[in-house]
């Protein structure tokens, strides 16, 4: 995630990639503050590190938000504005085609300036090993 620069990524089933979970930066910090976990974090799968949050945390929302290609933006932003989550993932029936994020949304209204995303990461990794 950092290499590419991005905050999620869904998680999708090799063989027709229909979605079974999302993960996302929060996620890792929740890694971080679990020694149990993270002790052995390179040998962690990823569903078993998603089925730890959701039994240490069963209200962490492991709902996936999706919309379809045809779906509006207005309900997209809707969507976004209304509930905690930072992305919808775009799906064609099972299999997910795309993502829309808060920030692709903001980022039509608002210009950034280069470097941004880079300094943001560099300061969130920070935050989240000091804590």
């Amino acid at each position: 995630m950092k290499d590419n620069r991005i905050g999620g990524l869904p998680i999708v089933e090799d063989s027709n990639r229909k979605m079974v979970g999302s993960l996302c930066i929060q996620d890792i910090r929740f890694l971080l503050l679990k020694p149990e976990l993270f002790s052995g974090f390179r040998e962690l799968t990823v569903m078993n590190f998603i089925k730890a949050i959701e039994t240490t945390c069963p209200d962490s929302g492991t709902q996936l938000p999706t919309c379809t290609p045809d779906t509006c933006l207005g309900s997209v932003i809707d969507s976004l504005a209304s509930t905690s989550v930072h992305r919808i993932y775009v799906v064609n029936g099972d299999e997910v085609i795309g993502v829309v994020t808060l920030r692709d949304v903001i980022s039509c209204f608002i210009y950034e300036p280069p470097g941004f995303l880079e300094e943001f990461f560099r300061s969130a990794i920070k935050d989240m090993v000091a804590s």
